[in-house]
């Protein structure tokens, strides 16, 4: 079932109105926090999400807005730095007393993000591929895990290109966790991963990798 960008928003606003009622009530507006990375090596992907959330809030309004009040982006550059998603995290939820925040990009970055939010009891929902595991009250992930996109994506590539397997991977969790998949399916479906290489986040030069594929 696919679910329209206006309606996945407002969904989340009425989960925030729902699950912490006197704070949305109070207000004249739905506060709707906003933590991407506009800026630094993450903006490739963080820019076009924080655009859109600004973009979703403006159809809501232009619709009527949501449960008879109008809703409002609050929206923060993170940079792709951890200590701003840390301190930002904390001046939405204190000093913008927003009802939900959207945010982050990589794992890493939620984990800054999620206990902030959970210690003062903002909503907190995060939009992408993640690792899995995650179990909080506050949070919802919504992106699919690993698990279930390794266990489409292996058999579907061995069958068109063949059953030897060399992994790169991000040198962090998500990256970690998905190569173990890959390898599960890999050796699952008669196939053999061949090495595994992971790498920091800012690398940009594969020319050694590449070589030893080759």
């Amino acid at each position: 079932m696919r679910v329209h960008r206006r309606e996945f928003l407002a969904g989340t606003a009425a989960a925030a109105t729902s699950i912490f009622p006197a704070m949305s009530w109070a207000a004249d507006e739905i506060l709707v926090g906003g933590l991407h990375d506009e800026t630094g090596g993450l903006d490739f992907a963080g820019l076009p999400m924080q655009q859109m959330l600004r973009f979703a809030v403006g159809e809501i309004n232009d619709s009527g807005g949501l449960l008879g009040k109008k809703v409002r982006a609050v929206t923060a550059d993170t940079g792709s730095n951890m200590q701003l998603y840390q301190s930002l995290a904390q001046q939405m939820a204190l000093r913008d007393k927003v009802n939900v925040v959207q945010g982050g990009l990589t794992s890493a970055s939620r984990e800054v993000i999620r206990p902030v939010l959970r210690r003062f009891n903002t909503l907190y929902f995060y939009n992408t591929l993640y690792e899995g595991g995650v179990c909080d009250r506050n949070c919802f992930c919504t992106g699919t895990t690993p698990a279930q996109t390794v266990e489409k994506l292996v058999p579907y590539v061995m069958k068109k290109w063949g059953k030897k397997v060399y992994t790169i991977a991000a040198d962090y969790n998500y990256g970690q966790i998905t190569s173990a998949w890959v390898k599960k399916y890999v050796e699952a479906n008669g196939g053999q991963v061949l090495s595994t290489d992971f790498f920091p986040l800012d690398v940009t030069n594969f020319g050694p990798t590449i070589e030893k594929i080759q």
